[in-house]
């Protein structure tokens, strides 16, 4: 599905030049859904163009025949020569006739058709480069061998359809322009091969395929120039020679400026470095937990009377920090409401830091939230599930926040208590995360907790809970950093709501407690 609409982003912008609009397609599923509906209004536009441009021609058509026998007729009596005010006419009408010929040559109203395409829906060059980079990042988190990747196929699983010589060397051109050496050599010489297999398919240009392939060789130390054809092109020889003729000079420098480079990408702003390992490890592999007597699953009716006949499905997790999972607490109707209420306010999520807001590299996705009114008309009920199970109370709790996945869509491991900015920044911190799923995940996706080496599931209808804070003085729990691995393939939704300490019967004074960070 991923090339699939990589193809189809590529191709429109190659029939337009489209407005940069402000939101990316490509971070989450609902918006690539909608290529489809931008596909067909595109070809409405299209489709009108055509019909204006042939009426247009058919009275150009006319026009210039009416001329023709008009000035035939003319012709034929030349005694209106004589008479200036015959002439004075004529002169008028030729001139009336080249002007209206104009206009039927300029083809304003087709123009102004091409114009009614939404400008805040268009596609810019920017959008898929920005959707090839998160290609590229997931390619890097999960070691997906390029050859691998342009098969659509990874672990045995099929990920995509196969990509053709034209898609790999755009690849490459897209690592180009990010100084991705190693990803231009890999995509480079991927492109080469499927070019010649392919027929030499002229989408893809031999003189700059040559290109990325000598200057990612030089730079990255593997030498795949014996591909290059390079005795039909005097000019690749000289550059090749003078590449190879200075490499000794600038070696140590090409390859520091690679470290640094490599030390970025998809953990550029990942604090938490001594769990980079561990996090890749978990999205990629997940964990088996051995159940013991300390970790049960059980039916649960928390003291509520109106669930004994319909009890908590509760799974044990972890016990410090507190880990759990209710599942099947939220119903289908209530999927389908929560999807359709939030599918027009999807904007891009942004992580809000005292320094600004991050880069996709530490979240990608589209976010909304549920407002007060809808969420007291619609999830009345629903507050009254969370307050059973958690035993604590959502009066003062943040709105629901909905969240949709698209390209490789993530959120690095992060903290959840604080949070800047908010109408409930005066209600302390956010002491309880209710994470509920809205679709089952077949293949990564994983929410993880890289200090704790486990995974929690994906299971649509369930809820995960746990505490942010330690519940004996309200600092803390370090162990609760957890990220949202990215998404490999399929369509996530989750909607979060943080419960805050304010409102609730806490055995630690929050208001006079200092720094929830303190150790």
């Amino acid at each position: 599905m991923l090339n699939n609409m990589l193809t189809y982003l590529a191709i429109v912008f190659s029939l337009l030049m489209f407005v940069e609009a402000e939101q990316r397609w490509h971070t989450s599923q609902i918006a690539l859904t909608k290529l489809y509906d931008l596909q067909n209004d595109h070809f409405n536009v299209f489709n009108k163009y055509l019909d204006l441009e042939i009426k247009r021609l058919e009275e150009l058509k006319d026009h210039v025949a009416a001329v023709y026998e008009w000035r035939d007729h003319k012709k034929t009596n030349r005694n209106f020569l004589h008479n200036h005010l015959d002439v004075t006419k004529l002169m008028k009408q030729m001139h009336q006739h080249v002007l209206k010929t104009k206009d039927l040559i300029k083809n304003k109203l087709s123009i102004e058709a091409l114009r009614e395409i939404d400008e805040n829906k268009d596609l810019s060059g920017n959008h898929i480069l920005l959707a090839h980079q998160a290609m590229r990042r997931l390619q890097i988190f999960y070691a997906i061998p390029t050859s691998d990747m342009s098969e659509g196929r990874f672990n045995n699983k099929i990920i995509g359809d196969k990509m053709d010589a034209c898609e790999c060397y755009v690849m490459a051109k897209y690592c180009s322009e990010e100084n991705d050496m190693y990803g231009v050599i890999d995509w480079a010489v991927e492109a080469y091969y499927k070019w010649k297999s392919d027929g030499q398919p002229e989408c893809v240009d031999p003189e700059i395929l040559n290109f990325y392939i000598m200057s990612s060789s030089v730079f990255t130390g593997f030498n795949f120039m014996n591909l290059l054809p390079l005795n039909g092109s005097s000019n690749l020889q000289e550059d090749t020679d003078k590449f190879l003729w200075y490499h000794h000079l600038i070696k140590n420098e090409l390859f520091e400026m690679n470290n640094k480079a490599r030390t970025l990408g998809v953990f550029e702003r990942f604090k938490t470095r001594q769990f980079e390992k561990e996090f890749k490890h978990l999205c990629k592999y997940g964990v088996s937990r051995t159940i013991t007597k300390h970790f049960k699953c059980r039916y649960q009716t928390k003291n509520s009377f109106y669930r004994i006949l319909m009890p908590f499905k509760e799974e044990d997790i972890n016990n410090d920090p507190f880990i759990k999972i209710y599942h099947d607490v939220l119903y289908e109707n209530e999927i389908s409401k929560i999807k359709y209420m939030v599918s027009e306010d999807m904007t891009d999520a942004k992580l809000h830091k005292n320094n600004g807001i991050s880069e996709e590299k530490s979240r990608l996705g589209q976010a909304a939230w549920i407002n007060n009114n809808d969420a007291v008309e619609y999830f009345d009920s629903l507050n009254n599930r969370i307050e059973t199970f958690t035993g604590f109370s959502t009066q003062t709790a943040e709105l629901y926040q909905i969240v949709n996945y698209g390209i490789g869509g993530h959120y690095l491991p992060h903290y959840d208590p604080f949070h800047k900015g908010t109408a409930n920044e005066n209600f302390g911190n956010r002491l309880v995360t209710v994470l509920f799923y809205l679709t089952d995940v077949q293949n990564e996706g994983y929410t993880s907790f890289p200090k704790l080496n486990i995974v929690a599931p994906v299971e649509k209808g369930s809820a995960l809970v746990w505490y942010n804070l330690n519940m004996s003085d309200g600092k803390l729990n370090w162990a609760t950093l957890h990220g949202s691995c990215p998404l490999l393939k399929g369509n996530k939704w989750i909607m979060t709501r943080w419960l805050y300490e304010e409102g609730q019967h806490l055995p630690y004074d929050w208001k006079n407690r200092g720094s929830v960070y303190a150790v």
